[in-house]
């Protein structure tokens, strides 16, 4: 009898792994959700992917990793983002009149509090039309109201319940599989999160969605954040997505399948913003060793890795692995922070405790995905190029600006790196405007 015909355990499966015998443990084992139920894997390489600095994906190269993703075995695609409404619609049919069977999920529907100053129902209607499985909706309310628990900031809990129970019932009163969410879920309170997924539920929502924004999260804590939802929630379905930027998405991925998570959030290579998400190979093989039924075909991973890396320009671990990658520090407009945040906002530890503070750069982004999925009063996003020239000092026409805006785009197509910094953009603004002297 030789080594590979002999199983000893759970923890080992001949010829293909022999895990850690103490993850088999019962006090390991009883603290476990439902041991041996599935857990599936919700894919965002299409929409984290193009929130690398300077990286877009063409039309094609969409449609070729959907196609892959489809073969891997994955729970549900997340749409490209950056698509205007029409495009987006286009996409979703174009990947289902080719074959694509893996459900796609629409996933960011934003409603600016209050929901009275805008058309937030027109702006709704049009992503429910683009033909979506299911679609992700939430709230969006300044990072004070949650940092300070709603003790401060212009809206109470209460007002946000109202607003759930609002634009959720809307989704589901049109008969769409709604999933709600909220930002930066993982940065509110336990008991705030767990009032705001069950208004979610309440409301009518098939599933809901949270997220580990910055990064910060390690496995205790987000054992604890999903099992406490679970409890919550009950039989909705609990999709989680983590960040990478301390390095612990793939084992806060685990201990959130753990806790009793259906569906993980991962990208291939770990692709997204700053340092990346939990990447979708690992968390595959991560669930695998240890007794979880992802669906996955892990034979199909290398080459969906390789085809990713050629689609986003190559060096992609270069750019976000954690603390020293040259995007972990970086982000497109003003990513994922309003502009007067203090500096640890953006980053899971502040950029000047490493020496290299946040900056905020001009990619292809601002034209194209900030553009279309920001709704408006989110940020400043939708006027980014005249906010930065405000904040330089600068006073430009329309006329100016527009000039701006075209020699921008201009500098854009010269890049290799895909991104021009701020300091470059005020030579743009300084040649436009001085050509009027």
């Amino acid at each position: 009898m030789t080594l590979q015909d002999h199983s000893w355990g759970p923890w080992h499966k001949p010829p293909e792994y022999f895990s850690v015998p103490a993850y088999w443990d019962p006090e390991i084992q009883d603290a476990i959700a439902e041991k041996g139920r599935s857990v599936k894997i919700i894919d965002c390489t299409l929409s984290e992917g193009e929130d690398m600095v300077g990286r877009h994906l063409s039309w094609a190269a969409r449609m070729r990793l959907a196609h892959m993703l489809d073969e891997l075995g994955v729970g549900e695609i997340t749409t490209p983002i950056g698509l205007s409404p029409r495009e987006l619609k286009d996409w979703v049919r174009a990947a289902k009149r080719e074959g694509i069977e893996t459900p796609i999920c629409d996933k960011l529907i934003a409603h600016v509090l209050p929901l009275e100053q805008g058309d937030w129902k027109k702006r709704y209607d049009e992503h429910l039309a683009c033909e979506a499985d299911t679609f992700v909706t939430f709230p969006f309310y300044p990072q004070i109201s949650y940092w300070s628990d709603f003790t401060k900031g212009p809206y109470t809990k209460d007002q946000v319940v109202d607003a759930i129970h609002e634009t959720v019932s809307y989704g589901v009163e049109k008969d769409a599989q709604i999933i709600f969410s909220f930002p930066d879920s993982f940065r509110h309170s336990i008991e705030t999160i767990k009032l705001f997924c069950k208004a979610g539920v309440d409301a009518g929502a098939m599933g809901i969605y949270v997220y580990d924004s910055r990064g910060q999260s390690n496995p205790r804590a987000s054992y604890l954040i999903c099992r406490e939802i679970k409890e919550t929630i009950g039989d909705a379905m609990l999709y989680v997505q983590h960040h990478n930027d301390l390095g612990m998405a793939t084992a806060n991925s685990l201990a959130a399948a753990e806790a009793g998570a259906d569906y993980i959030d991962a990208a291939m290579n770990g692709v997204g913003d700053r340092s990346g998400t939990a990447a979708l190979e690992e968390v595959a093989c991560a669930l695998y060793a240890y007794g979880w039924d992802a669906g996955v075909r892990l034979d199909k991973l290398l080459p969906l890795a390789e085809e990713v890396e050629r689609a986003f320009g190559g060096h992609i671990s270069a750019a976000i692995k954690p603390i020293i990658g040259w995007q972990a520090n970086m982000e497109e407009g003003y990513g994922h922070r309003d502009p007067d945040d203090p500096p640890e906002s953006p980053m899971a530890i502040a950029g000047e405790v490493l020496g290299k503070p946040f900056e905020s750069v001009i990619g292809p982004n601002v034209f194209g995905k900030i553009h279309y999925i920001q709704p408006e009063g989110l940020h400043k996003h939708k006027e980014i190029i005249a906010d930065f020239i405000g904040e330089l000092g600068f006073e430009c026409s329309d006329e100016d600006l527009e000039e701006v805006r075209n020699r921008t785009k201009d500098a854009l197509l010269g890049r290799a790196e895909g991104y021009i910094t701020i300091d470059e953009l005020r030579l743009i603004v300084e040649g436009v405007l001085q050509a009027n002297d």
